[in-house]
């Protein structure tokens, strides 16, 4: 796994929740068990052709990922990131061709500040399966436990360190397009990944 850490802040990006994701977010809006844990609950389970969450432990997970900030307007007003949010790597991916969600985390006691981080473990299917990766890491770390994580957007990221290049494009069936989210994701791997000679991205394929 290649692990970045940064405190960098990107205060010019805010919440993305797109017309696509709006549409993802009702299509999972299903009587779902209350106590259910979103991130150790019963594997989730996704069709591999529509995306779709196909039990409630996936339903749960979807539902978290899009609307588990309730302060879901943060901007970003240029603040430094605290010590909590700054120790987050910015960049967790595996080597490989694999899917990747780019996701805002936030914290109660670092308000009006937030950082923009990109997951993508060789172990997981499914971009909801990336973000509950995150969150469970970051919850079984007492330092940031309180974390909040919701996904912007996803598609699929290739990392070759051997010849120096990375690639972005796609995006996730199950979250929906979000413009801007492919191009974003190569900037701040760009930023975070000074062995990467060449960043590209793109918004096609899947």
């Amino acid at each position: 796994m290649c692990t970045y850490y940064s405190n960098s802040l990107y205060p010019e990006q805010s919440i993305l929740l797109k017309d696509s994701q709006k549409k993802s977010l009702d299509r999972f809006k299903r009587p779902i068990e209350a106590s259910m844990d979103a991130y150790d609950s019963d594997q989730p389970l996704f069709c591999d052709d529509t995306g779709e969450a196909l039990n409630d432990a996936a339903r749960k997970l979807v539902l978290s990922a899009l609307a588990e900030d309730k302060r879901a307007e943060v901007q970003g007003d240029g603040k430094a990131l605290g010590n909590i949010l700054g120790s987050i790597p910015v960049v967790d991916c595996a080597v490989g061709k694999h899917k990747y969600v780019q996701v805002q985390m936030t914290h109660p006691e670092e308000p009006d500040t937030f950082v923009l981080v990109v997951r993508s473990y060789d172990h997981c299917n499914y971009h909801a399966e990336n973000y509950q990766e995150l969150m469970r890491r970051l919850r079984r770390d007492p330092k940031t436990k309180g974390c909040v994580g919701r996904v912007i957007g996803g598609g699929r990221i290739r990392f070759d360190k051997e010849v120096g290049v990375c690639e972005v494009y796609g995006y996730s069936k199950t979250f929906g397009r979000t413009p801007g989210c492919n191009e974003k994701t190569a900037d701040i791997i760009r930023k975070n990944c000074a062995e990467f000679k060449r960043v590209d991205w793109s918004d096609s394929g899947y």
